[in-house]
């Protein structure tokens, strides 16, 4: 070959669709569109077999193929003449391909629809530039010139986490450093749920609403995704890979394959193109999983993958010792302070009035009619509500959540930080007439602005 291969990795980042040519025994031609051809090594590339069945029996009978691919930066498009060496269905190499489709499948509620079957391995023959066709206009936005994860950025973000006293504190500083430093936009931050393979938006940047609360299974969107692999998802070109997943799923709904109406509305953007999912993984354990997505196609580059592992590692370890340090503080207190707090005078009357409903079987609270939270922060918010109405209670710590026994905490990982962080935000998003505020190392406030009607239900 007389140009490398991997020196053409944008090309194979699915931003502007790859065509794929194969011919038959008998010398009938073919073409199909790609939507992505994955890089191998230096001598190899893999296409997913998942529904071209013509192309795949061609390639049986006649191993050869050419593939024509474009490079998002200059344009330019490259023939890469192939000849299949092998098909994997299992492996590191299948996981990758097969992850990346299902990140596209899931945000379109097509998740296990497309199945990938093979990953086909085909060695690379010989390189050759297209000749250029003038006039051509381009497709995508062209790549920044400057990097992205240069020393000084991720020196100012070291900085800014560093200066947080707190999980709430540093998961703020996380996102906005994001912004401010890197330039990405929109971010979240999902930690796992109460329930098994689950996780929950604990704080979002750069979005209408701070979406704190949003639940996400295990295998579902890409966060999800990412939780149950514990490997990264970088996708560019989104939106062209969910408009040929759409078409699928319409051609599927025809043929009742499949019910219509399934997609998972996922918070984000309305118009993805690119998504960037990253564990955070401490001792093989997830702490959590970082979203990030642009409306730019090819926000997130190849040569940032290594900075992008590393940048979640750092991240997973701050938010591990935020949470260890706040237990830790708590400890501390406890053996200074008494169990149960003195109560505290009550609170003048209110003129406005909120209706708060505590449903005991579903474990949610509703609030004016309308759902507010549930699970183990709605426990929280009813007994601290329950407390006030009694004796007029509004200081709380968290060791006296933690001894009661009516919230059924685990005995080990109890999450209870987390769980108030949640609480709080939602607080704050939905019903700011009631407040959880800070008052020291496992102490915090209820803060009324308006009288409370309180109900119970079965």
């Amino acid at each position: 070959m007389s140009v490398a291969l991997d020196t053409l990795t944008s090309c194979f980042q699915g931003l502007i669709p790859a065509t794929l040519y194969t011919c038959a025994a008998d010398g009938t031609p073919n073409s199909a569109y790609l939507s992505h051809v994955e890089y191998v090594d230096a001598q190899h590339v893999a296409l997913s077999f998942q529904f071209f069945n013509k192309s795949r029996r061609n390639v049986a009978e006649n191993p050869h193929a050419l593939v024509r691919v474009v490079d998002p930066d200059t344009q330019q498009g490259w023939e890469l003449r192939l000849r299949l060496t092998r098909s994997e269905t299992e492996g590191a190499l299948f996981d990758r391909m097969a992850l990346r489709i299902e990140a596209i499948a899931s945000y379109c509620g097509m998740k296990g629809t497309f199945r990938l079957l093979a990953a086909d391995v085909y060695e690379v023959l010989d390189v050759r530039k297209v000749p250029e066709q003038p006039g051509q206009p381009s497709l995508v936005a062209r790549r920044p010139p400057d990097a992205v994860f240069t020393m000084r950025a991720l020196q100012d973000l070291s900085q800014r986490i560093n200066r947080a006293d707190g999980l709430e504190s540093l998961i703020d500083e996380i996102l906005q450093g994001l912004d401010e430093v890197f330039g990405f936009n929109h971010s979240m931050i999902l930690l796992p749920g109460e329930h098994p393979q689950s996780l929950v938006t604990i704080a979002t940047h750069g979005y209408p609403e701070n979406g704190a609360g949003a639940e996400q299974r295990y295998g579902e969107g890409i966060s999800g995704l990412v939780a149950e692999a514990m490997k990264p998802i970088r996708i560019s070109g989104l939106m062209r890979g969910m408009l040929y997943a759409y078409a699928a799923k319409f051609r599927a709904e025809e043929q009742g394959w499949c019910r219509p109406d399934r997609r998972i509305q996922l918070p984000g953007l309305a118009n993805p193109e690119s998504q960037l999912g990253v564990p955070l993984i401490v001792r093989g354990r997830l702490v959590g999983v970082l979203v990030i997505e642009s409306e730019v196609p090819y926000r997130f580059h190849e040569d940032d993958k290594a900075t992008i592992e590393l940048l979640g590692s750092y991240l997973a370890i701050a938010i591990q010792n935020a949470l260890l340090q706040e237990a830790a503080d708590e400890s501390a207190d406890d053996a200074t302070e008494a169990t149960s707090p003195a109560a505290t005078p009550a609170a003048p009357r209110l003129p406005a009035t909120r209706e708060v409903t505590y449903y005991r079987s579903d474990e949610c609270v509703l609030v004016d009619g309308e759902y507010l939270i549930r699970g183990l922060p709605a426990k929280v918010l009813w007994k601290l509500l329950t407390a006030h109405a009694a004796d007029g209670r509004t200081a709380f710590t968290n060791r006296e959540l933690r001894l009661d026994k009516s919230l059924q905490l685990p005995e080990y990982k109890d999450n209870l930080e987390t769980r108030l962080l949640l609480l709080r935000r939602r607080l704050d998003q939905k019903v700011p007439d009631i407040r959880l505020e800070p008052a020291g190392r496992g102490r915090f406030a209820l803060k009324l602005s308006a009288r409370l009607a309180l109900a119970e239900r079965p």
